[in-house]
């Protein structure tokens, strides 16, 4: 297997990035909202849910910041993607380790992923060995398989920041934990001690409500 190659300098991460079709304020602004509606959660929320509800905003987000790039939602019963069909790329969302944004310490992703996404690591494996051999992106069929990466999020509260890339998953270990990469990009941190919190619209079409007097 070849080593992870790591995109860390700003134009490097802004040209790779543009060749996949995305930015890295969509993905800043997608983990922006995800903590957002974190936080606004009380001691009185089950213990599981604040992790839900900031992945569930995360995707939500990235959905509507990727929409006018050419993605769209993708969902394979309960794994849900983000897809860019034309370029046969799909992107999850997931919460990593301490080592999520360190150029110098691979990352792992915090809980045991399902069969969906063992099947996409295998699907980036089998990509990998015949690159040669891959046809141009718009001759893939959605039954070929997306070349999926993962925008990983780690919420570091002895530095209260949030560290967050997006890569390219290449193994996943006996506890069904992605810890190896073909390719990361990282994406910075977001500072939580900054005034960061306000809340950017998605690109997109206007949507114009009609609102008219009830008559007696």
């Amino acid at each position: 297997m070849q080593a992870c190659q790591i995109f860390s300098d700003a134009d490097d991460v802004a040209y790779r990035l543009g060749q996949l079709s995305t930015s890295q304020e969509a993905f800043r602004e997608a983990i922006n909202q995800g903590h957002l509606h974190r936080v606004r959660l009380t001691a009185n929320h089950p213990l599981i849910f604040p992790g839900l509800e900031m992945w569930g905003w995360i995707v939500g987000s990235l959905r509507d910041q990727l929409r006018g790039l050419g993605w769209v939602a993708h969902e394979k019963a309960t794994y849900p993607v983000t897809v860019h069909p034309d370029l046969n790329l799909a992107i999850s969302v997931a919460s990593g380790d301490a080592n999520v944004g360190n150029p110098f310490a691979s990352p792992s992703t915090r809980s045991k992923k399902g069969k969906h996404t063992v099947e996409a690591v295998e699907q980036n494996c089998q990509l990998d060995m015949f690159v040669d051999l891959i046809p141009e992106p718009s001759h893939y069929s959605e039954n070929d398989g997306y070349d999926t990466w993962v925008l990983l999020h780690h919420t570091d509260h002895l530095k209260n920041e949030i560290r967050f890339e997006l890569s390219r998953p290449s193994s996943i270990d006996q506890s069904g934990k992605i810890n190896a990469w073909f390719e990361r990009i990282l994406l910075g941190a977001i500072d939580l001690d900054d005034d960061f919190a306000v809340i950017t619209p998605p690109g997109g079409p206007d949507i114009e409500i009609d609102i008219r007097r009830k008559n007696a």
